[in-house]
């Protein structure tokens, strides 16, 4: 979806900003990692918690170290080339465990229309000290009373002055930089805090607990795999503070960073994980391989997971997986229940659909998604336009989240295509041609000549899709006098920045 980022994933390295690393994660943000290749194997054991090991990873415990060195030294260890670390303080820590107890007890049933009063508060508070703030929002404009007429930011905001987005008196030390390239392939660079960087983790304690799964994490278990399946990504191990010092990987399918082609396997069943993220395509190609696991869940990131391929990954693990919609500029958004709806995630982020003139629409109505609050220091968000687009609705969901949903997410804006009569077809219709397949990712067109066009990228190791059937299914939304084709591309959204593709694109020229 638009800029999902492919986490969660762990946190970067030192102060100001450094180089970042390329993902999905949900989500989860890039990490911007230390460039500085591994130490070579020595013939004594080195200390078990370095000065540099210590700079990274400031809480380590010698239990977390022992883990470390454990999935760094083993014989089927994949070819780190990068270190990274979470950089927490014990400030940090505390301030985790409190934003746990808030998520336990601050989401709650919303109401459309402005933020709630904490976070009204806390942007007045912010008034003063951000600079774009001080020049775009009226001095005299009521926050509660005014919200529809206020600006919205966006990515080029963030590309053209990220400074003016920060408050005045950020403390640099504690700086981070992420990378993200966007559908675009345009970096933009995000400022970013190690709090925030973490904060994902009692987010998807949350998710996790909808579906009854509460892991018990600590230096005894690794609490995550993030798998990729690209022709080259950073690749790396480390541990998390906030999960007591539970292991971390980031691992990379590709045969090249293997030791051996039994490694992987044998990697995966000797450290089983208790959690894996990773976008669709990782995960189909997890299937193809038959990597053996046994997660509590998949928390699939950065593409839309067709339900098709949800199920087969469902099948072969033996646990559910969730959809995991977040975005570096914005961190975790939402996550899809147990009912299969997206609700909005976090109690501090204020989501609202809007229009291109930055109004809210009525709930129910499709609209560009916008975003407020959220706990990055460095980018306090304003009314920032993610680029994606859904429907937000706020009655109760039959799994008891109260918080909002949003429907029919998108990511990108709206298209519609047309029949030969002119009468329109939404892309939503034919997403839920797609959704009974078991395919990773597509591109569908309709040409100036209203001729249509589906690519798909099926899941590795899994049976083709029937192109006939689609071609029928499709015929029958778009009537008679349209030549439709299907084709199978096995490297479809390989050969992309990031690994994505525009999923939906017309040349009629009329747009939702």
């Amino acid at each position: 979806m638009g800029e999902r980022e492919h986490g969660p994933e762990p946190q970067p390295l030192g102060p100001g900003p450094v180089g970042s690393a390329a993902p999905l994660s949900p989500s989860p943000p890039s990490c911007p990692t230390d460039p500085t290749p591994p130490a070579p194997a020595l013939a004594s054991a080195p200390p078990l918690v370095s000065a540099d090991l210590r700079r990274r990873n400031p809480l380590l415990t010698e239990a977390g170290a022992r883990l470390l060195r454990a999935l760094l030294e083993h014989s089927d260890a994949p070819r780190w080339n990068y270190r990274c670390g979470d950089l927490l303080t014990s400030t940090d820590l505390r301030a985790i465990e409190g934003f746990r107890t808030e998520l336990a007890t601050l989401r709650c049933a919303r109401r459309p229309g402005p933020p709630d009063d904490a976070l009204l508060r806390k942007v007045a508070g912010l008034r003063p000290r951000v600079a774009w703030f001080r020049r775009r929002l009226p001095p005299g404009a009521d926050l509660e009373r005014d919200w529809d007429a206020l600006p919205t930011t966006s990515r080029e905001d963030l590309a053209a002055t990220p400074g003016d987005l920060m408050p005045d008196d950020s403390d640099l030390e504690r700086l981070v930089v992420h990378a993200t390239s966007g559908t675009t392939g345009h970096p933009v660079l995000v400022p970013h805090h190690p709090f925030a960087c973490s904060a994902y983790k009692p987010l998807l304690e949350v998710a996790l607990a909808a579906y009854g799964i509460h892991p018990r994490f600590g230096p005894e278990v690794v609490g995550a795999f993030l798998v990729c399946a690209q022709a080259h990504t950073v690749t790396y191990a480390t541990v998390h503070a906030a999960w007591r010092d539970a292991g971390f990987a980031k691992l990379n399918l590709a045969p090249a960073d293997w030791p051996t082609p039994e490694s992987a396997a044998r990697y995966f069943d000797r450290f089983q994980p208790l959690l894996l993220t990773g976008d669709p395509g990782s995960f189909a190609e997890m299937l193809r391989l038959k990597i053996a696991a046994r997660p509590l869940a998949l928390v699939s990131t950065a593409v839309a997971l067709q339900s098709g391929l949800q199920a087969d990954l469902a099948a072969a693990y033996g646990c559910p997986v969730l959809d995991w919609y977040s975005l570096n500029e914005v961190g975790p958004v939402a996550y899809a229940c147990p009912r299969g709806f997206l609700h909005v995630l976090p109690h501090d982020l204020h989501v609202e659909a809007v229009d291109a003139g930055g109004r809210a629409v009525p709930p129910g109505e499709r609209g560009e998604l916008a975003a407020t609050g959220g706990r990055n220091p460095f980018l306090p968000l304003f009314r920032y336009r993610t680029g994606d687009w859904g429907r937000m609705v706020y009655e109760p969901c039959a799994c008891g989240d109260p918080m909002p949903r949003i429907l029919d997410l998108e990511g990108r804006a709206p298209v519609l295509f047309r029949t030969r009569a002119g009468a329109p077809v939404n892309a939503v219709d034919v997403s839920r041609v797609l959704r009974p397949f078991s395919i990773v990712q597509h591109a569908f067109v309709q040409r100036a000549d209203l001729s249509c066009e589906l690519v798909l990228r099926p899941a590795p190791g899994r049976p083709d899709p029937d192109a006939a059937r689609l071609e029928h299914a499709l015929r029958e939304i778009f009537g008679p006098g349209i030549a439709i084709s299907v084709r199978l591309d096995a490297r479809l959204g390989l050969d992309a920045p990031a690994g994505k593709v525009v999923a939906y694109r017309s040349e009629v020229g009329t747009r939702a």
